[in-house]
């Protein structure tokens, strides 16, 4: 027994040690959790700390980028101005200095331009255009761009496809050829003997992600100087060169190659290089054949964009209130203009503009041409005198102070008396698009050339009272066609007719025309099929789509791809498709004696369901609503909603606001087309924050269809018919 009692003593001696060794590891296991734990909070503070610094840099580069546009856009158009000597004063020298001072101009843009297309890259705001790329015309673009230098060099320049090449690759055709245009122009400039040569094909090589199968390569190969091994990563990072030296013999910002990787990440693809130091070096494109279309987090920007992307802008605010402008007050910076010396019927121009410099080039061109011209430094003073002179076209910048040039067309676009004339956007900002949607005849980004700008003011002339426009009307049924061209025909526009979407691409590829009006049911190719045809070559053309055909929420998100006019046949409207057709024309709207269709005769008794959480918006849109003849309820949030109904099955459609508090229109949506009654139940998304993939997110939601606030009540109307003849 007390050998026994003296061997537990022992062990339990020893566990006891053995504890205190583990009590030990532990508490030694713990500081290092909570060492490692404040390493990891530091570690993701500092990552915090560096994405805020990324995008406050980001956001200034892109902002100082605009700042410098506006000043460089009068000094390029000056200094080419002095450099034609149109006038013969000035000696050879001063020629010779004026276009330095061009060229110079010119190179300082182009460095504006690479660091605004990097800001936008590392901020999240570059959006790609994708559409299918033909190869092949791509390579003949390029062959042809660049066959002058090669002859100027004296290298040898090809360009070849592979057999086994797809005729096609969806991608963003302008930002493929601005990075396959960088890889060329660095190949000809560090090439000073030899070749360069492009092939178009599959991969030669397998490379991570990129199956051969469904990957094209674009590979640009050259005999020039090649790259050192050890640089060979560094020359796509920002501002990294080859050779930094003081000495080096090749200019350059060491941007272009930042910027097409970039380019080619948001593509989904990527380029690979290969280089031998003095032997030459080859950029391999790797871009596969298709792109995937998904929405990104809420907060976080979608790194590229199909067409559907754009958000949709009201092209009318009729809701808009009056202009808070005083008529006698005087204009902040007067320029001397010929408002004094002004003739009834004499053409004018309207120059909005608050650069005193830029508006006085802008001023001296018309003159120049011929026209007289008129100036106001601010939006609102603009729009006073837009209402007051009836200019024959207003040239419109969009950062203006007190009132952006967005507003001030949406002002013009909703009064009757100064619909019709036409605007053309001059700005710093590129939305070219938007102006579009906005009802603009055209749009130019600073800073702008001569040749531009006198195609702005042909197009502001080509759209001027007195001038005739040219109206396309594609539909099979004479009778309809012949119901048009009643409606809409004048002196001041020509009615085209096409029977189907094959005679009117192919008119549409010897003729120019102004507007389209297109039914969808068409034999043969389908107006679906035409839109998106037509797209690829006459983006710029507007688009009405008048047809009885019954949409489903999919065909309505394809159509809206290409335009935000619809207008149903079968709800009785042609004053809604007179007034979209005199929109685009820009032409007066006449009254032709047509009952009003937008009486809401046929929405008598169909009952609408509004959620809004602001009493005021559910009050106003209401009120008009039932003196259209609708049954309203009303719901302030989406749990009340889906209480009304549940107790109101029959409501025949909802109009959902988005931004309510504790369940968002999102989360409403979702939960109605949960019930297996309401799968089919027509809803409208309705939003004040019309931002970019809030219509996918409506969408994809469960919405069938988008409009953005302040609502445009005819155009709701006409949108709730849509939906309610069904």
């Amino acid at each position: 027994l007390r050998a026994s009692e003296e061997e537990l003593r022992t062990q339990q001696e020893e566990l006891q040690a053995s504890n205190e060794e583990l009590r030990q590891k532990s508490d030694t296991l713990n500081q290092q959790k909570i060492i490692l734990e404040a390493l990891q909070k530091e570690t993701q503070d500092k990552a915090e700390a560096l994405t805020r610094a990324n995008q406050y840099k980001s956001e200034f580069l892109a902002n100082m980028s605009h700042e410098l546009r506006t000043p460089l856009n009068s000094l390029l158009i000056l200094s080419n101005d002095l450099a034609e000597n149109g006038e013969g004063n000035l000696s050879a020298d001063q020629v010779e200095s004026s276009r330095i001072i061009h060229e110079s101009g010119s190179n300082l843009l182009r460095l504006i331009n690479d660091i605004l297309d990097l800001s936008k890259i590392e901020a999240g705001k570059m959006d790609l255009l994708l559409e299918p790329v033909d190869l092949k015309r791509f390579a003949i673009g390029l062959k042809r761009n660049f066959n002058r230098i090669a002859l100027d060099k004296q290298v040898d320049f090809t360009v070849t496809i592979d057999d086994d090449t797809p005729a096609a690759v969806i991608g963003d055709s302008g930002k493929l050829e601005q990075v396959a245009s960088n890889l060329l122009s660095n190949a000809f400039k560090f090439t000073r003997y030899g070749s360069v040569h492009i092939r178009i094909g599959r991969p030669r090589a397998d490379y991570p992600n990129f199956p051969s199968a469904t990957t094209t390569a674009i590979e640009v190969t050259d005999t020039g100087i090649g790259i050192p091994e050890d640089k060979l990563n560094r020359v796509f990072g920002a501002f990294e060169q080859v050779d930094a030296s003081t000495s080096r013999q090749f200019g350059g910002t060491g941007l272009g190659l930042a910027i097409s990787r970039q380019l080619m990440k948001l593509h989904h693809g990527d380029i690979v290089l290969r280089s031998e130091l003095g032997q030459g070096s080859t950029f391999t494109i790797l871009l596969p054949d298709t792109q995937p279309v998904q929405a990104g987090a809420e907060n976080d920007p979608p790194i590229y964009a199909d067409r559907s992307s754009r958000s949709p802008v009201p092209r009318q605010s009729v809701a808009l209130p009056s202009t808070p402008v005083d008529p006698d007050r005087p204009e902040p910076t007067y320029i001397d203009d010929d408002r004094e010396t002004l003739k009834p019927g004499e053409t004018s121009i309207l120059v909005i503009e608050d650069d005193p410099a830029f508006a006085r080039i802008l001023m001296d061109l018309i003159r120049r041409k011929g026209y007289r011209a008129l100036t106001a430094t601010d939006g609102e003073y603009g729009l006073q005198l837009a209402r007051k002179y009836r200019p024959t076209g207003i040239l419109l910048d969009v950062m203006l102070p007190s009132m952006d040039g967005w507003t001030v067309i949406e002002h013009l676009k909703s009064d009757d008396n100064v619909r019709h004339i036409p605007v053309h956007f001059i700005s710093a900002l590129d939305e070219s698009a938007r102006g579009r949607e906005l009802g603009a005849v055209g749009f130019l980004t600073k800073p702008v050339t001569s040749d531009a700008l006198t195609g702005a003011f042909d197009r502001l002339l080509h759209f001027s009272s007195g001038n005739t426009r040219r109206l396309l009307v594609v539909d099979d049924d004479p009778t309809s066609r012949a119901a048009v061209r009643k409606l809409v025909g004048s002196e001041a526009v020509d009615v085209l007719e096409s029977p189907s979407a094959e005679d009117a691409l192919a008119r549409l590829a010897t003729e120019t025309v102004d507007c389209i009006v297109l039914d969808l049911g068409l034999p043969g190719m389908s107006g679906f099929d035409f839109l998106e045809n037509m797209s690829a070559a006459h983006t710029d053309i507007p688009v009405v789509v008048y047809s009885a055909r019954e949409l489903t929420r999919e065909e309505s998100l394809r159509i809206r791809q290409h335009t935000d006019s619809i207008v149903i046949k079968g709800a009785r409207s042609p004053e809604r498709l007179l007034d979209e057709v005199s929109l685009f024309l820009h032409s007066i709207h006449q009254q032709t004696g047509i009952p009003n269709p937008d009486n809401g005769e046929d929405l008598t008794g169909r009952k609408v369901l509004i959620v809004d959480d602001d009493m005021r918006n559910i009050f106003a849109l209401s009120k008009v609503l039932r003196a259209k003849g609708l049954q309203i309820s009303m719901a302030q949030d989406g749990q009340k909603a889906l209480k009304l109904l549940d107790e109101n099955p029959d409501i025949e459609l909802v109009l959902m606001d988005v931004m309510m508090p504790v369940m968002d229109g999102y989360e409403t949506i979702q939960e109605i087309r949960k019930d297996t009654r309401f799968t089919k139940l027509p809803i409208i998304s309705l939003t004040a924050k019309a931002m970019r993939g809030d219509r996918e997110k409506s969408l994809a939601a469960g919405a069938n269809d988008y409009l953005s606030k302040p609502i445009d009540i005819a155009k709701l109307l006409s949108m709730m018919r849509v939906w309610l003849h069904r």
